[in-house]
């Protein structure tokens, strides 16, 4: 088989095709193409690039290159061209560059340094060729005119705050081999409202996506353990979450203020729940059989019921703000009920009222004072 690079017709994207073939069919779109035409295509791409990059005089007085990096840039162009030469482009490098509207890499180039676009606000669209391998942390956080952004296929992961605060990102999608997305990664994205996470990653870091206020629907791959602090806080569009069961945690303030979510099925298996604080959407809730840690349920305004199993002894956090919430379902209950402010104030009140044990609703014994049903004494 003769593999040679394409680009399909259909959805645009680059593919390996075996040019002795007359037709093939794109693994990205699933639409069938003509070899031809897609090799060509890729061809006449690449041979528009390598124009710009020749046009580009070696050395020139806006650009200083050391060994092949591109270490500063003195010009205030709205279209960039990288040097020919150049396989780095070195951290902080066009940070602030409020000029640049296009930039255009050649096939040479490998790394991205840190913070070498950060603040590029009038950046509107980046096409990374796919010899690039490493794109460091801040490397394109603030640019707020951004749109849309396809990974290079070689990227083995999301740097910390790699798009976080691109206002105006609305599409991203990954590369197939990327296996962690760093902290913050892109955390303040309010217009990304879809998302593919592909399967090879199994780290998502803290506050991933928080603020991601379109995003309405995510699934975790399996080999995630850990949903970590705030990674999807703030995400108000989010009505769909797909939990696997490799998940063990759901760290704090995980789904904060999550507020359209109206279901969450947490898998048997994680062993600490918490990380659903204001997420006023939330009717009911069952905590797995296995899971002895409950964290913070604060503000989920209209949870009227929830689950929780014998294995779960106490509640680190608590269901302060959570009126409606009067079924509860806990064989630890009863020792645990001041966790439970409405709850402990409407349904404890009320049998205190009638004279019953405050712990079941039962009747007592009328000389010892212990109740019928859970062998309590009355302590009131």
């Amino acid at each position: 088989m003769a593999l040679t690079n394409a680009i399909c017709t259909n959805c645009g994207k680059t593919v390996e095709v075996d040019k002795n073939k007359d037709a093939w069919v794109c693994p990205h779109c699933s639409t069938p193409f003509i070899v031809s035409k897609a090799v060509n295509k890729y061809k006449t791409k690449h041979k528009e690039i390598n124009k710009k990059v020749k046009a580009v005089k070696k050395q020139s007085s806006d650009f200083e290159v050391q060994d092949g990096v591109l270490t500063a840039y003195k010009g205030n162009s709205e279209d960039v061209t990288i040097p020919g030469e150049v396989h780095k482009i070195a951290n902080h490098v066009f940070e602030n560059n409020t000029t640049l509207k296009h930039i255009t890499f050649h096939d040479k180039i490998e790394e991205i340094g840190g913070y070498a676009f950060r603040g590029c606000t009038a950046l509107e669209e980046i096409q990374f060729p796919e010899s690039i391998k490493t794109i460091d942390i801040w490397a394109f956080r603030g640019c707020s005119s951004l749109k849309s952004v396809i990974l290079p296929p070689h990227l083995y992961a999301i740097s910390d705050a790699l798009f976080a605060d691109c206002t105006e990102l609305a599409s991203v999608e990954l590369s197939e081999p990327i296996g962690e997305i760093g902290a913050f990664a892109f955390s303040g994205c309010k217009k990304l409202a879809e998302i593919e996470i592909t399967k090879y990653v199994s780290q998502i870091g803290k506050y991933a996506f928080s603020g991601c206020e379109k995003l309405e629907k995510i699934n975790i791959p399996e080999g995630v353990s850990y949903i970590q602090e705030c990674t999807f806080a703030n995400c108000t569009s989010l009505s769909v979450v797909g939990i696997p069961r490799t998940i063990k945690t759901i760290g704090a303030s995980a789904f904060q203020n999550c507020t359209s979510l109206r279901n969450i099925e947490i898998p048997v298996g994680v062993i600490s729940v918490d990380g659903f604080s204001g997420c006023t959407g939330l009717r009911a809730i069952e905590i797995p059989a296995g899971t002895t840690s409950i964290g913070d349920f604060s503000g989920c305004e209209n949870l009227e019921s929830i689950r929780i199993p014998a294995s779960v002894k106490k509640i680190s956090g608590g269901f302060t703000n959570c009126p409606n919430l009067l079924n509860i379902s806990w064989p630890n209950l009863s020792e645990n009920a001041s966790n439970f402010p409405a709850y402990y104030e409407t349904v404890i009140a009320s049998r205190k009222t009638a004279g019953k044990c405050m712990y079941c609703g039962g009747d007592f014994k009328l000389i010892t004072k212990v109740c019928k049903v859970c062998g309590k004494k009355k302590d009131y």
